[in-house]
């Protein structure tokens, strides 16, 4: 059973959905796990999070998933996406939210996000006192040197200096005019070309409300202040779950996931798939971290 409702962060009005196991209408208190999704995805981050939550449901755990500011539905201007900032409050005011729905334990709240998504659950996981454990996949560690990595990768460092005294330019021109300009995610994000590929194929096959292709720099921005790596530690001793595929060309695992858990104290767990790319929630990777995500939280909720 799902149910779409709503709810206020910061003011702002946020749509989520609930996935419900059967029992709940038996007044049988039921474990939950909020799902974070990406940069310029949504709730339901391309289906992902849907077979997810059916997959928890299954087992007999609720889910939420929810559009984070700047997102599907949320009012909020689309692509102003501040990950560092606003996502964090966007994901502390959805576990206040689900914590007073009928049914829910709310002693019993896991965190799970991808990419960006897996950002906010150690960030926000680490700061705040919110949830039982935690499982992030393909997670960033420092968003400043993430970009840059990417850019020196894949471009060169000229162009990343350019590229910076556009967001320099951007932070001026908003504090005088109080907006900031938009910039393609494939302009901003210095990918392989494979994943720019891909990128330009989000953008035909979804909405706007389903993939966010325009961003403020703005964004860009936040994602620089963005520093899991300075909150992995203070997350113990709740249980993280961190997986990476050693394919991924936009988030290379050695420079994040392998950093992040190296920080991270104990109860952890690193799960590096061989053949897995950035989505590990696809082909070839899904049925193997679908499993371990599954008995994460069957385990420790």
């Amino acid at each position: 059973m799902e149910k779409e409702v709503y709810f206020y962060s910061n003011g702002v009005k946020l749509y989520g959905t609930f996935a419900i196991p059967q029992y709940l209408n038996k007044n049988k208190e039921a474990p939950i796990v909020i799902m974070s999704h990406g940069y310029g995805a949504s709730q339901n981050e391309f289906g992902d999070f849907v077979y997810l939550a059916q997959k928890l449901q299954e087992t007999g755990i609720a889910s939420f998933r929810f559009d984070n500011r700047g997102c599907g539905k949320s009012e909020y201007p689309l692509g102003r996406m501040l990950c560092c900032t606003e996502w964090r409050e966007d994901l502390i005011s959805a576990v206040y939210y689900v914590s007073s729905f009928p049914g829910i334990d709310a002693g019993r709240i896991g965190l799970f996000g991808e990419g960006m998504g897996g950002a906010n659950v150690i960030q926000a996981g680490g700061s705040e006192n919110i949830s039982k454990c935690i499982v992030a996949l393909s997670v960033v560690s420092d968003g400043f040197k993430w970009i840059k990595g990417n850019w020196l990768r894949n471009k060169s460092e000229k162009e990343f200096n350019e590229f910076l005294k556009i967001v320099n330019e951007d932070s001026i021109r908003k504090s005088i005019y109080g907006k900031s300009n938009l910039i393609k995610m494939s302009d901003a994000l210095s990918y392989p070309q494979k994943y720019l590929d891909l990128i330009e194929t989000l953008n035909k096959n979804f909405e706007d409300k389903e993939f966010t292709y325009y961003v403020e720099i703005a964004s860009i921005a936040s994602i620089f202040q963005l520093r899991p790596i300075d909150f992995a530690d203070k997350i113990s001793p709740k249980p993280l779950l961190l997986m990476a595929g050693r394919k991924d060309g936009i988030v290379p695992w050695e420079e994040n996931s392998k950093l992040l858990f190296e920080r991270a104290k104990e109860i952890k767990e690193f799960k590096l798939f061989e053949n897995g790319d950035h989505g590990l929630l696809a082909e070839p990777t899904k049925s193997g971290a679908t499993r371990m995500i599954l008995d994460w939280f069957k385990k420790y909720l």
